[in-house]
C-alpha cells in the first residue's frame, strides 16, 4: 500500500520555499523492530527512538506502474550487522516508510505513512564496505510467492499475532480425534454435543509465515 495524499498538516508544513523533512522507515527484524531515518542523529517520536543512517543508507524510488517494489539498502563496516543480515530470516516482516516535516525550529512536527509492505529478502552484496539490502514488496505480492507463504503452523501464526490460539487448536486436533479433544477452544461433534452443533472458538486470523 503506498499513498500520495498528503495531510492537510503535511502540507501545510511543505509548502514553502525550504522543505524540511525526512524519510522515516520500521522494519520488524526477528530480533527486533529497527527504525531509521536518512538524517542525521536520533528522531524522537511515538515513544521510540529513529536513527539516523544518513549517507551511509538510501531508498529506492517506488516506480510508477510497479507493484509496489523497492529496496532499502545500508552500507556498513559493522560485522556483526553483517553476519545479523546473513543469519536471520526477516522474509514476511512488515516493512513502514513515513514522510516526516519540521517546523521552523527543527522539531518534528508532523509524521505520514506512506507505504506498507513486507521483506522479501536480504541480500548482502560484498562490496567494500558490505551493503545490506532489504527487498521489499507491496503486501499484495506475496501472493505469486505461494511457497513462501503458506507454512501454516502455531509457532508462524503466534509470531505475527501473539494472542491468536487458532492454529494451537488445529495442531492438537490433526493429532487425533475430534471427540478426543478437549482444549481451550473445545470442539464438539455429534448429537450428544450442547445444542447438536459443531463449535470452534478462538482467533482465526490469517497467518502468513516465513519460510
Amino acid at each position: 500500500m503506498s499513498t500520495r495524499v498528503l495531510d492537510p498538516q503535511m502540507e501545510s508544513l511543505l509548502e514553502g520555499e525550504e522543505k524540511k523533512a525526512c524519510l522515516m522507515g520500521s522494519i520488524v527484524w526477528p530480533s527486533g523492530v529497527v527504525r531509521f531515518h536518512n538524517g542525521i542523529g536520533t528522531l524522537r517520536w511515538d515513544g521510540e527512538a529513529w536513527y539516523g543512517v544518513g549517507e551511509w543508507g538510501n531508498i529506492d524510488n517506488i516506480r510508477e506502474g510497479t507493484p509496489g517494489a523497492m529496496t532499502l539498502n545500508l552500507r556498513t563496516a559493522d560485522a556483526a550487522q553483517v553476519e545479523e543480515a546473513l543469519r536471520e530470516d526477516a522474509g514476511g516482516g512488515e516493512v513502514r516508510i513515513y514522510l516526516g516535516a519540521f517546523n521552523d525550529d527543527f522539531q518534528l512536527a508532523a509524521v505520514q505513512l506512506m507505504y506498507i509492505g513486507e521483506v522479501n529478502r536480504t541480500p548482502v552484496k560484498y562490496t567494500a564496505p558490505p551493503t545490506i539490502s532489504v527487498e521489499v514488496v507491496s503486501i499484495s505480492s506475496r501472493w505469486n510467492m505461494p511457497k513462501r507463504y503458506t507454512n501454516y503452523n502455531s509457532a508462524s501464526q503466534r509470531a505475527r499475532h501473539p494472542q491468536d490460539s487458532f492454529f494451537d487448536d488445529v495442531e492438537n486436533v490433526a493429532k487425533g480425534p475430534l471427540s478426543s479433544y478437549s482444549g481451550s477452544n473445545t470442539i464438539t461433534t455429534g448429537r450428544s454435543s450442547a445444542g447438536g452443533r459443531s463449535s470452534a472458538g478462538g482467533g482465526g486470523g490469517s497467518g502468513l509465515a516465513k519460510k
